[in-house]
């Protein structure tokens, strides 16, 4: 995204519009009290330990474990045991990374049978020869039996999560699951084809490169097969196939991560240690998606699920390491590596790039990443992956649990690593690696940016280094009854902008994030957006003078909500906290209802292809800005406002009018036309208000809807000033 652009896509692009429920001047955020539960952070970590049979270790004691965190040890506060054939140790507090008043966001509980064995297999994008392989393992775990060991679940990750078999013990269910599954194709990605054009063009490029020029004859100017001409059509169809090629990565990158998380988040709700098995034959993780991936390994290790990666490629004829190191080889022979990409023209830093991203490529980084991060193994290089099953069986029954109470209390939302090692000697030891350093995530999935973000809303006291505005609004539209869209506006002077090294471009790196919390002050819903924005140094003052309104359209049910709002910016470590209350109403379709009412700050044609009938502030053509706050001058003349009244059925046409109050005391009243329903049932009133004469000064202003007997009213704040 260049600079020019970023004013018009961030605004017209990411947004649609918004009001607000207390949408006045704003200032430095003040936390309400007792909106966030105090106390200690516990962290727990399962731990496997194995000796040199591969058998599990069980007679070790506390005094046989360490554990460090970022290279600090920390003092054991609890320590049980789960083994086959004894009873479980009861937990000293919950597993993961919660506060005691949070049990919810455990995986674990002391009435909870900790040694049930919940496992999820996950297909992920297979050949037709991985997933033969992989379902031929699977069916050989469940063999004949009428039961299976412990409760599984069937799922494949495509470009979706496709749920095959609820969680069930039933293995004739398992089995026709697996029969589904053996029977449905995937999404070609990086296909053998694919590679085979890549390389074609690839040696049309290095041919025609050396070739002396050629005069052409007549009408044949830059034919196939004429030298120069050649080399530049493969060079074109390369660079083709390798744009899409980063395209495909980044969507495999983001299906599986979706995918991963919403079992995870499934799987957390059960007590003790839960594992999956991620038959793949590879998961690439290019940078675009490498944040993701921490996300999985956070979420993973909160819950207490750990992942078993099986390599369904098998038995591979060329391993994958030789192949990723003879593409990185050709930087010192010329082969299209650094020292060719150097000679060509391009940036050193662009060649370093695409030796990384082939690093990534390799589907051992990957997979290994997920399996060793999160206490579990990868099986590869093998057709046997049915031994796989008989080690996550054999783990799911036989773990330490350590418990400790982390030294740092600067919960920042960083990454933190885990280490554990035990000092008998000749033993293997697989645990959880990591978490982000996060009191409650209220058990939602946390991305990288996300975790940073979050760590500002425990800052004491909390953090307001720019200005921004936060709003939330109510449409308890007839589909849509619990709407509840939220908006924050914030300018990017005060965000960072670095130049790059070459001096021909910038960056930027932020995010917002806004979560909703219910009485309980549990987080209910989490919305974000990760802004990397780049472009020509020429156009940075004007990226500098843009404006970023982050949009979403949450809905909730019926209740009282914390709203609580985060931007971040990454380059300087910097953010700015909002806090904001919203009650929902529970919605009675037979009632009058009103919408919150918009003091309108600017208006925009939209076209007729861009338009979405479902925003709720679109009005005909017109797409309608709010005022979030902003003092109106005037010298506008007049003042733009808006609301939606919903009518109850069978009953008379509504009524509406509009108020001005000062200090209480009623100063004007206006009568407001009231169209007519569309097709919704939908009702929705715009007008502008004269405001010239009126003395500067804060008033409340109110809309009033009425349809007989019954009346709404909806209230914003007005600064007026000269």
């Amino acid at each position: 995204m260049n600079g020019r652009r970023l004013v018009g896509v961030v605004v017209a692009g990411l947004v649609a519009a918004g009001a607000v429920v207390g949408w006045a001047q704003q200032p430095p955020a003040q936390r309400a009290k007792d909106t966030v539960a105090q106390g200690v952070t516990a962290v727990l970590v399962d731990v496997v330990v194995r000796d040199k049979r591969g058998q599990p270790v069980r007679d070790l004691t506390q005094a046989d474990f360490q554990i460090t965190e970022d290279g600090v040890s920390q003092p054991l506060g609890s320590f049980s045991t789960v083994f086959e054939g004894t009873a479980p140790a009861p937990e000293a507090s919950p597993a993961g990374v919660a506060t005691p008043a949070a049990p919810s966001a455990a995986a674990g509980g002391d009435s909870q049978d900790r040694s049930l064995a919940v496992t999820a297999i996950v297909f992920d994008r297979l050949s037709p020869e991985g997933r033969r392989l992989a379902v031929q393992a699977a069916q050989g775990y469940l063999g004949n039996k009428d039961e299976a060991p412990g409760y599984i679940g069937i799922f494949g990750v495509d470009l979706a999560m496709t749920p095959y078999a609820a969680f069930t013990r039933n293995a004739r269910v398992l089995r026709e699951a697996l029969t589904k599954m053996a029977s449905r194709g995937s999404a070609s990605f990086n296909s053998a084809e694919q590679q085979q054009q890549k390389a074609t063009a690839d040696r049309q490029a290095g041919a025609g490169a050396g070739s002396a020029p050629t005069t052409p004859e007549p009408g044949a100017a830059a034919a196939v097969g004429g030298g120069r001409g050649q080399a530049m059509l493969g060079q074109m169809q390369s660079k083709m196939i390798d744009d899409f090629q980063v395209m495909e990565r980044d969507q495999q990158g983001y299906s599986t991560t979706n995918g991963l998380f919403a079992i995870i988040n499934t799987l957390r709700r059960l007590p003790g240690r839960k594992s999956i098995v991620l038959f793949s034959e590879g998961v690439a993780i290019p940078p675009a998606v490498q944040r993701l991936f921490l996300g999985v390994i956070d979420a993973a290790n909160r819950a207490n699920v750990s992942i078993y990666a099986m390599d369904a490629a098998g038995l591979r004829a060329e391993s994958e390491q030789a192949k990723i190191r003879d593409q990185v080889n050709k930087a010192g022979a010329g082969g299209g590596g650094i020292l060719s990409s150097a000679r060509s023209g391009d940036a050193l830093s662009k060649a370093l790039e695409k030796n990384e991203d082939v690093l990534r490529q390799d589907p051992h980084n990957g997979l290994a990443g997920l399996a060793e991060s999160t206490g579990g193994l990868m099986f590869e290089n093998t057709n046997n992956l049915r031994q796989g099953f008989d080690r996550v069986e054999s783990d799911l029954r036989n773990y330490y649990l350590l418990g400790y109470t982390p030294t740092n209390d600067n919960y920042d939302g960083r990454f933190r690593n885990i280490e554990v090692k035990v000092t008998r000697p000749g033993v293997t030891v697989a645990a959880r690696k990591g978490y982000f350093a996060l009191r409650n995530t209220g058990g939602v999935p946390v991305d990288a940016w996300e975790a940073l973000a979050l760590g500002a809303l425990e800052s004491k006291p909390v953090p307001n280094a720019f200005p921004m505005r936060l709003g939330a609004l109510l449409f308890p539209e007839r589909e849509r009854p619990g709407l509840v869209p939220v908006v924050v506006d914030l300018k990017t002077a005060p965000i960072t902008f670095q130049a790059a090294e070459d001096g021909k471009t910038y960056t930027s790196d932020f995010s917002v994030l806004v979560r909703f919390l219910d009485a309980h002050n549990e987080v209910v819903r989490k919305v974000s957006q990760h802004y990397e924005v780049t472009g020509p140094v020429a156009d940075l003052e004007r990226a500098k003078q843009g404006e970023v309104i982050f949009y979403r359209e949450p809905e909730l049910a019926a209740g009282v909500y914390t709203v609580e709002a985060v931007a971040h910016d990454a380059l300087s470590g910097k953010s700015s906290v909002r806090f904001a209350t919203v009650e929902v109403p529970r919605v009675d379709a037979g009632v009058l209802r009103m919408s919150t009412l918009v003091i309108v700050k600017r208006g925009e044609r939209v076209p007729e292809q861009d338009r979405r009938a479902a925003n709720p502030l679109l009005v005909k053509d017109v797409l309608l800005y709010p005022n979030l706050g902003d003092a109106v001058s005037r010298k506008t003349k007049e003042l733009g406002f808006y609301f939606a009244v919903y009518p109850a059925p069978g009953a008379p046409t509504p009524e509406a009018s509009l108020q001005l109050l000062q200090d209480g005391k009623l100063i004007a009243q206006v009568p407001v036309p009231v169209p007519a329903a569309d097709a919704s049932g939908r009702i929705q009133v715009a007008g502008r208000l004269p405001i010239e004469r009126l003395p500067a000064g804060t008033y409340d202003m109110r809309a009033v809807a009425r349809q007989g007997d019954a009346q709404v009213i909806r209230s914003s704040l007005l600064r007026i000033v000269e």
